[in-house]
């Protein structure tokens, strides 16, 4: 039996309920529901008297603000209610931006669910049909009656939501293939999403946070949200903990945030990754606004950043990134790529870092191996830098 109604006003008991809800307005599903109307009206009033034809327009949840929330809420309330206590809900997510993410824990939250496990899949493969920064995969949460009576206090959250970060990405390293890699960066902040979800629903209360007010307050930009935060900081963990193949892990922890991004983002390069959302979910997660101008283009599926090359002496010396090491190094694999000179590169390190020079001689070598290596990826515009980046 197959039968069309209003969540919120659903009657039957089920042992498992699977829902693939509105994204705040990123699909238009009632739209999409009419588009086949135009052939099929006629012959279904024909073949099926009894099913119905006209649109459900009005039924239809849409929006991002405050009604969307609480309708959402009664109806993730209203099916919990019609599940016995070890029945399941599983829930297909796929969204990038962490408000509407926190949004999620706050109606699973208030309806009495809390997240026991998280899968990603892979829902889009690569095709040169596709233009845009289209999410690929998704995540499949898989949520309980939360029965535990349990108060958590925020200093205690973080630490646990790091722990859970860390474990899920952990186990996603695990099945991962070096050859032909099963995950993509945006596939590992999904899994952060996840991860954080699990944690905050878990517990009945959190501090003082009032959950139907931050579900029906207006929104402002630059607004404070508490979920929302604990949810960038999942991020932002997910980011610092994943380091690129074959970078040393002890040198990884003492570069900056930029210096980071740069690096995940020639990581990301090298697995074929060009979408311009990638490189933006990079930088959000590694908290920096300023990156564009490591780009060589940004359009659509052609986004990457720049070569050693490419740079120049662009940004050379400017806070930041400007004054970093990753910068000098690219600055002097550019001096010996145009000099053909291993000295003239060696001599840039010895002038601008002058007494510094012999305490980050190490890193510099790591990260100069590292960019020698993109000479053996399908980088192909790398190959002449990555040869000088060797030398």
């Amino acid at each position: 039996l197959v039968k069309a109604c209003d969540a919120r006003n659903v009657e039957n008991f089920c042992d498992l309920w699977i829902t693939d809800p509105p994204y705040a307005d990123a699909i238009n599903y009632h739209e999409l529901s009419e588009f086949f109307l135009a052939w099929y009206e006629k012959r279904m009033s024909e073949q099926f008297p009894n099913w119905y034809t006209d649109s459900k327009r009005a039924l239809a949840i849409t929006g991002s603000e405050d009604t969307f929330r609480k309708s959402m809420v009664d109806c993730y309330h209203n099916l919990s209610q019609h599940m016995p206590e070890n029945g399941a809900q599983i829930v297909m997510f796929t969204h990038q931006n962490t408000s509407v993410w926190a949004d999620l824990a706050l109606i699973l939250w208030a309806s009495g669910l809390r997240v026991t496990a998280a899968w990603c899949i892979a829902t889009e493969t690569d095709s040169s049909l596709k233009e845009g920064n289209y999410v690929q995969g998704t995540v499949l949460l898989v949520l309980r009656k939360r029965t535990s009576e349990q108060t958590a206090f925020l200093d205690e959250i973080y630490p646990l939501v790091e722990i859970e970060v860390k474990s899920q990405l952990d186990s996603m390293l695990k099945l991962e293939d070096k050859e032909d890699p099963n995950f993509g960066d945006t596939d590992y902040q999904l899994a952060a999403y996840a991860a954080a979800l699990r944690i905050l629903t878990q517990y009945k209360k959190i501090e003082d946070i009032d959950v139907m007010y931050e579900l029906t307050k207006p929104r402002r930009n630059g607004d404070a949200n508490p979920i929302k935060s604990i949810i960038d900081e999942a991020v932002k963990i997910a980011c610092d903990y994943l380091i690129p193949i074959g970078f040393d892990a002890f040198v990884w922890k003492a570069i900056t945030a930029e210096e980071r991004f740069y690096l995940r983002g020639l990581d990301i390069e090298s697995r074929g990754e060009y979408r311009s959302g990638a490189y933006q979910e990079l930088a959000r997660g590694f908290g920096i606004n300023a990156y564009k101008p490591m780009l060589a283009g940004s359009k659509a599926n052609q986004t990457r950043l720049k070569t050693a090359t490419e740079f120049g002496s662009r940004q050379l010396g400017d806070s930041g990134f400007g004054n970093s090491l990753i910068r000098h190094a690219l600055f002097a694999v550019r001096e010996v790529a145009r000099t053909e000179q291993t000295e003239t590169g060696r001599n840039w390190f010895r002038n601008e870092l002058k007494e510094n020079y012999w305490n980050h001689r190490k890193t510099l070598i790591e990260i100069l191996k590292y960019l020698g290596n993109l000479g053996f990826t399908n980088m192909a515009h790398w190959k002449e830098d990555a040869k000088a980046a060797h030398l």
